[in-house]
């Protein structure tokens, strides 16, 4: 019994710390999105009603179509590093899209609803928006970081060496300039509503303080604080609640987070991956050609790509210096002569000039 349990937990382990899937999201939005396309005109839902629930899968065209799907479609594992790379925002939504909206949460992802394309969410601080479309998925991510080339080295293939050792760093530079903009955007705020009351009060000199509604508003709004309405989406059942709890058994269980470091041609074609726990790996890149790589991570949306360029450069740019002017004797002497001949001329022509005046006077 005890030999059971154990191979239990290993086959839990090994399932878990690979990354949590993403496969019951995916298959959820696509539904939806197949759902609008084939029942909707402008990507609105006609089917809501007081009787939905009484309706069964041949009355209801949207419910056939869920339960057509879901009979007939794989469940298969998805995992976050199988997305392409992350795009920023603003999104880009056809209307028969769904975007899921995934928000951090005590270093858990958390799945916060689902969108249709014509109620397009906001991409926010700690936020991952994960599109199912017509042909394929995009995500879109709040966390911009890029990794390093350290080196690269020619020859047959070309060894690149890429690390991404300040992730941290990155991320925390970026929450500092959210900051300072969403700061500036309340002061501007206050200056624009209360500026004139506070420079009228303070030339009037009164001794009125501001209220302390208006003050906690100012000194403590949190950079996410937004209405209910902000945060409304998709009420419908899902299953959002079984997948949070499937995140945290995998949380508990998760060790080293592993990455996978994805190259491909800038202008498509076979792709490549390596899969390391470090921050650090060598790829092999074939010369001539223009890569994107990025990293890729089964918990989260990894990087953006950047461009590592294997194409020889043929043209070799060299600095012309003048050559050297040699001077020799003979120059100096064809010089001084000619000036002596010059002037001779010049001489001789006055000379001519003068003497023809004179003679036309006499």
């Amino acid at each position: 019994m005890e030999i059971s349990w154990f191979l239990f937990f290993v086959w839990c382990t090994t399932q878990l710390v690979t990354g949590f899937d993403l496969g019951p999201v995916v298959r959820i939005a696509q539904c939806r999105s197949q759902c609008l396309r084939k029942h909707t005109s402008d990507g609105i839902c006609d089917w809501y009603s007081e009787q939905q629930q009484q309706t069964t899968c041949s009355m209801c065209p949207a419910c056939q179509t869920a339960c057509t799907y879901r009979k007939t479609r794989i469940e298969e594992k998805y995992l976050p590093s199988m997305l392409p790379a992350p795009k920023k925002a603003p999104l880009d939504l056809d209307k028969f899209d769904v975007a899921v909206v995934m928000r951090k949460l005590y270093k858990q992802w958390r799945v916060a609803g689902y969108y249709p394309g014509e109620r397009t969410p906001n991409l926010r601080p700690d936020t991952w928006i994960i599109v199912a479309m017509e042909n394929g998925m995009k995500h879109y991510s709040w966390e911009e970081w890029v990794p390093k080339l350290e080196s690269l080295k020619e020859g047959p293939l070309y060894e690149a060496i890429i690390s991404w050792k300040d992730v941290q760093t990155q991320l925390q530079k970026q929450r500092s300039q959210q900051q300072v903009r969403f700061n500036n955007r309340v002061r501007q705020f206050f200056l624009e509503k209360y500026g004139e009351k506070v420079l009228a009060e303070w030339r009037s000199q009164e001794d009125s303080q501001i209220s302390d509604d208006i003050f906690r508003r100012f000194f403590f709004r949190r950079k996410d604080d937004r209405s209910e309405d902000d945060l409304e989406a998709d009420n419908a059942p899902s299953t959002s609640n079984a997948y949070n709890d499937r995140i945290d058994l995998k949380d508990r269980l998760e060790g080293k987070e592993s990455y996978v470091v994805s190259w491909e041609p800038e202008t498509g074609g076979l792709m490549g991956n390596q899969v390391t726990d470090s921050n650090c790996a060598q790829i092999s890149l074939l010369p001539g050609t223009k890569y994107l790589v990025r990293i890729a991570s089964n918990d989260g949306p990894g990087s953006f790509p950047i461009e590592v360029d294997t194409t020889p450069s043929f043209v070799q740019v060299k600095r012309i210096k003048p050559p050297i002017q040699v001077l020799y004797f003979w120059h100096i002497y064809a010089g001084f002569g000619c000036t002596v001949i010059f002037v001779t001329g010049f001489m001789l022509a006055k000379i001519y000039k003068k003497d023809k005046i004179a003679a036309e006077n006499v």
